[in-house]
């Protein structure tokens, strides 16, 4: 028996867009989709955006990391950035670690000495799931009866994590997860990060407010000095 495939990954975070079920595009670069305000992508930070810089800090997440609902200049990517550091923000609202391994691989330099990436992982169900049929959901619009099972969700994590360490470099990384919130919280093993993203404030859509933004940024600080000695 033949079944209708529909493989539309190549309109999905793959080309930075998202689609509605019917394969139609929505029209809108997700790093643009905030909220409905056309603001732009986040990669290019407007004031620490030196490539000459002694050291290039590049933030990967969904969108906590992205700064949902906060200018570009309260969150905690730009606020790392300093006279020798430039800021590459390439987070994606609703995103998981696959998207971001996968934006990784498009900055990633092996012989570079200055690069460093923070990968900020979100809750592990965040990511692309197909159906039966090979209908491919983005992580953000997943049926609520759809069927997985927690084992293939670890799995997917551990693998993109080991992943990423043996080719990029544990030392080249600080890996970071959701912390306190009142009502999110990340299932990352606590073995796996550096450190925590806790929420003190929140937006009006309850993601992490500039306060939030300011404690993560002063957390990581620590960490970079410590990789960075």
């Amino acid at each position: 028996m033949n079944k209708k495939i529909r493989y539309n990954v190549e309109k999905l975070y793959y080309d930075d867009y998202r689609v509605y079920e019917d394969g139609k595009e929505e029209g809108l670069n997700i790093y643009q989709n905030n909220n409905g305000r056309l603001d732009g992508d986040r990669q290019h930070d407007p004031i620490y955006n030196d490539e000459n810089a002694r050291r290039q800090i590049y933030t990967l997440g969904c969108s906590w990391t992205y700064g949902w609902d906060l200018k570009q200049e309260e969150t905690f990517a730009h606020l790392l950035g300093d006279e020798n550091t430039a800021i590459h923000n390439y987070a994606g609202g609703g995103t998981g670690l696959d998207f971001a391994a996968k934006k990784l691989t498009e900055v990633y330099i092996p012989e570079s000495r200055r690069q460093l990436f923070i990968i900020t992982i979100p809750h592990t169900f965040r990511r692309i799931w197909f159906d039966d049929d090979g209908v491919v959901y983005k992580s953000w619009s997943v049926p609520e009866d759809f069927k997985y099972n927690e084992y293939n969700i670890y799995f997917s994590l551990l693998h993109h994590y080991e992943m990423i360490n043996k080719f990029v470099g544990r030392d080249k990384i600080i890996w970071g997860t959701w912390g306190k919130h009142r009502d999110a919280k990340s299932d990352v093993p606590d073995d796996f990060v550096d450190v925590k993203f806790d929420c003190v404030d929140y937006t009006l859509t309850h993601h992490p407010g500039p306060k939030s933004h300011e404690l993560y940024a002063k957390k990581l600080k620590k960490v970079i000095e410590e990789k960075c000695k």
